[in-house]
């Protein structure tokens, strides 16, 4: 299996040449995921936190290209599985908050979640899922009804992380939380 190493995937993200916003929100989404898989092994859930910690960073690697067409992620993963990373394009293809809507696009497996309930939860700082779905609708007013529509499966999934975790939502959320502020595990 070939899953990039912390080092090799920063490599990767600074490919793009990326601006400062993008390197803070992958490496906050980054370590949170981290934590949110190191917690559901904790409780004996099969799941690895580096891959889930490279997904996470590279989720928005194609994210200054594909803003407006509708292949957010998609893109991101096909570069990925070039690059000779396919255990994590399924991970990055899921991750884009309308894909909660997707039956069949929707984040499925472990690493997915762990990766999609981060990048709800992180913008440039940690935020509720409801201050991160608000900030996506400013900034994507054109989008915002189809935003605001998937508060109800990203609470869902949050929901279904914290209970596989066997963590309240109020335990799970002051992990990530903690996850983000601290220094990479």
């Amino acid at each position: 299996m070939a899953v990039p190493d912390r080092e090799t995937s920063r490599r990767v993200l600074a490919s793009i040449d990326p601006p400062e916003w993008l390197v803070v929100h992958a490496e906050g989404v980054a370590r949170v995921a981290a934590e949110a898989a190191r917690a559901l092994q904790a409780n004996g859930v099969a799941v690895d936190p580096a891959l889930v910690e490279a997904a996470a960073r590279l989720h928005d690697l194609d994210k200054l290209e594909t803003r407006d067409n509708g292949r957010h992620g998609i893109v991101a993963a096909e570069r990925l599985t070039a690059l000779g990373y396919p255990e994590i394009a399924g991970a990055v293809a899921a991750h884009p908050v309308r894909r909660l809507l997707d039956p069949e696009r929707a984040p499925h497996d472990w690493a997915s979640i762990c990766v999609s309930v981060a990048d709800r939860r992180v913008s440039l700082t940690f935020v509720t899922i409801a201050e991160r779905l608000k900030d996506m609708a400013v900034r994507h007013p054109d989008h915002a009804d189809a935003i605001a529509a998937t508060r109800q499966a990203a609470d869902a999934l949050e929901a279904r992380l914290a209970e596989a975790a066997g963590l309240s939502r109020e335990a799970l959320d002051a992990r990530l939380a903690a996850a983000w502020a601290g220094p990479d595990q």
